[in-house]
C-alpha cells in the first residue's frame, strides 16, 4: 500500500509539473493508445528528470485489477503468426501442441489469446501494429512462422513481446525453446543403455540450423567420448529425401541405430532389405502423434514451451516493460523419453557378435 502511495504521488507530482491530470500520465506512461505520441514524450522526459521509476509490484497489482474488471488494456494477449491463412498452423502436431500450452496458460491467468495473422494484414506489420494499439493490445507473442528463412520485422517500441520457439527469427526478443542439446543428449544416453553401440543422428540441415545447430553439437559431444571406431559421422542433409547420399553415408558409417527427425529413413532402409526393429533400431527425435505409444524417442513437452513463452509476455506486462532490452534470454524446456517397439533391448544372439565396447571403472561413458 505504501509503494502504491508513493508511485502515485510521482505521477501526481508529474501530472502537475505538464499541467495534466494523473490518468494522462498514468496511461502515457503504460503506452495507451489514447494518448498522443507527443504527450506520451513529455510525461516520459518529465519522468526521467524527476526520476520516476515504476514498481513492477504495483504495475502487476493494477493490470490484476484491470483484467479483472474487463476495462481493459491488457486482458487480450496477440499472437502474432506468419504462417499463411489463419488456421494452416493447426495442421502442424508441433504448432497445436505449443498453442494448447499458450491457451492454458493464459486461461490460468486471466487472459485471453487472439490470433493476428500478418496476411490478414497483406505482411505489412506496421498495419497490424496499428490495429494492436487501437485496440489497446500491448502483450504480443510471436508466434507461428512458416518460412523461418524470411526476414520478417515486428518493431516491438511500445509492447511487451516474446518469441516462441524459433518462429520469426529475425526479431530479437526474449523466447522459450525446446531444449535441443539436452534432448539429444537425453535420447542418446537411452539408447545406449539399451545396448546400441553406433547410434547415429538423422536430421535435415534446415532443422538443424533452426536449432541453432543444438542438435548436431549434442550429437558430436555426446560422440567424442566413444572409442574412435564406435564413432558415426551424423546424417545431415540438405535435401531430407536424398536416397543416394543416405546409402553412401549407410554404407560408411555401419550404424545400429538411428535418431531421427523429418526424414524418410524407412523407405531408405528397405531399399537395403533392412527392418526396424530387427536390423536396426529406430528412435524419433520428436515423435508425431501417429508415432505416439509405438515408437520409442522424445516428447518435446510442447505444450510446456508454449506456457513458457506466455509466462515471459505476462512477466513483462507486469513489469511494464516494453521493447526489445538489452539482453534478451532464452527458457528451455527439456523433453522426456519414452520407450516403444522401434528401439527394443538389443540381445547378442550368438557368440560371435562383437560385445560392447569395454568401458574402465573411471570412465562414464557415454551416460552422465
Amino acid at each position: 500500500m505504501l509503494a502504491r502511495q508513493i508511485q502515485t504521488a510521482r505521477m501526481a507530482e508529474i501530472a502537475q509539473s505538464l499541467g495534466v491530470a494523473p490518468s494522462t500520465v498514468s496511461r502515457a506512461l503504460r503506452s495507451d493508445p489514447r494518448i498522443s505520441a507527443a504527450t506520451r514524450q513529455r510525461v516520459e522526459e518529465a519522468a526521467e528528470k524527476l526520476g520516476y521509476r515504476p514498481n513492477p509490484l504495483v504495475s502487476a497489482l493494477m493490470a490484476s485489477r484491470r483484467r479483472r474488471g474487463g476495462a481493459g488494456e491488457v486482458d487480450v494477449i496477440a499472437l502474432v503468426t506468419n504462417y499463411g491463412g489463419r488456421e494452416s498452423w493447426r495442421s502442424k502436431d508441433v504448432c497445436r501442441w505449443e498453442f494448447e500450452g499458450i491457451h492454458a496458460r493464459a486461461a490460468a491467468l486471466g487472459f485471453k489469446i487472439e490470433v493476428f495473422p500478418l496476411s490478414e494484414y497483406r505482411g505489412n506489420h506496421e498495419r497490424l501494429q496499428t490495429t494492436l494499439r487501437a485496440r489497446g493490445i500491448r502483450g504480443v507473442l510471436l508466434g507461428f512462422s512458416r518460412d523461418d528463412s524470411e526476414q520478417v520485422p515486428f518493431r516491438t517500441d511500445g509492447f511487451a513481446v516474446a518469441g516462441l520457439s524459433a518462429y520469426f527469427p529475425s526479431v530479437i526478443v526474449d523466447r522459450a525453446n525446446f531444449h535441443g542439446f539436452y534432448n539429444v543428449q537425453l535420447a542418446l544416453d537411452h539408447i545406449w543403455q539399451l545396448g546400441y553401440r553406433r547410434p547415429a543422428l538423422v536430421v535435415p540441415d534446415l532443422n538443424n540450423q533452426i536449432s541453432n545447430n543444438l542438435w548436431s553439437g549434442a550429437f558430436l559431444d555426446w560422440q567424442r567420448r566413444l572409442p574412435k571406431p564406435d564413432r558415426c559421422e551424423p546424417f545431415i542433409p540438405i535435401d531430407a529425401n536424398d536416397q543416394a547420399a543416405f546409402d553412401s553415408w549407410l554404407a560408411a558409417n555401419k550404424p545400429d541405430s538411428l535418431l531421427v527427425y523429418k526424414a524418410p529413413v524407412r523407405r531408405f532402409l528397405a531399399r537395403h532389405r533392412l527392418t526396424v526393429p530387427d536390423d536396426i533400431g529406430l528412435a524419433y527425435l520428436y515423435r508425431t502423434s501417429d508415432e505416439m505409444g509405438r515408437a520409442a524417442g522424445i516428447d518435446g513437452n510442447l505444450s510446456a514451451v508454449g506456457a513458457a513463452a506466455l509466462d515471459l509476455v505476462v512477466e513483462k506486462l507486469n513489469a511494464n516493460l516494453t521493447g526489445s532490452g538489452n539482453h534478451p534470454k532464452e527458457v528451455l524446456i527439456k523433453g522426456t523419453w519414452h520407450g516403444g517397439a522401434t528401439l527394443p533391448p538389443r540381445i547378442t544372439r550368438s557368440l560371435g557378435m562383437s560385445p560392447a565396447p569395454f568401458r574402465k571403472r573411471a570412465q562414464k561413458l557415454p551416460s552422465r
